[in-house]
């Protein structure tokens, strides 16, 4: 690439790669699932990470403090309180910030999914029962054998 391109990705140092197929699942704070650690910035609070739903997954009733990106790879959910709107394979979706719900995954799934900030597990009441964000994903994948050092942390 020209060195007179300012944008161009010129080094390794702009550069962070992984290769998902060759990673393990990790078992994730939802029951029946699992996840795949592609990236975590702990500078922005940001995470990305392949989610995979094994058939008649439910999560708990949910915050998200940041928003969410997401785009469904394979099977598909839809959220408890609205169980005619699906998100199959295909679909993009972008939750906002403070968004609740509770999906539903009767078939299975894998997500594609950008965190733009931590998720709340949350009581029958709305408080605050629990809450993972980028330091839980990469304490979780590195007890499961990976050596992940996250951008905006000193390697």
């Amino acid at each position: 690439m020209s060195a007179s391109r300012p944008n161009a990705l010129t080094t390794p140092a702009t550069l962070s790669t992984c290769r998902p197929d060759t990673m393990d699942w990790v078992p994730w704070a939802m029951p029946g699932a699992q996840f795949k650690l592609l990236h975590a910035d702990a500078t922005t609070g940001s995470f990305t990470l392949l989610i995979r739903f094994e058939a008649g997954a439910e999560a708990p009733v949910h915050r998200h403090v940041g928003a969410v990106e997401g785009y469904m790879l394979e099977g598909g959910f839809f959220y408890k309180d609205d169980p005619d709107t699906r998100f199959d394979a295909g679909s993009y979706l972008y939750e906002n910030e403070g968004a609740v719900h509770q999906p539903v995954s009767p078939h299975g799934g894998v997500m594609f999914a950008v965190f733009h900030g931590p998720v709340e597990g949350l009581d029958e009441e709305g408080n605050v029962i629990g809450r993972i964000h980028w330091k839980w994903h990469v304490k979780k994948w590195n007890e499961a054998g990976n050596a992940y050092t996250p951008d905006g942390l000193a390697e």
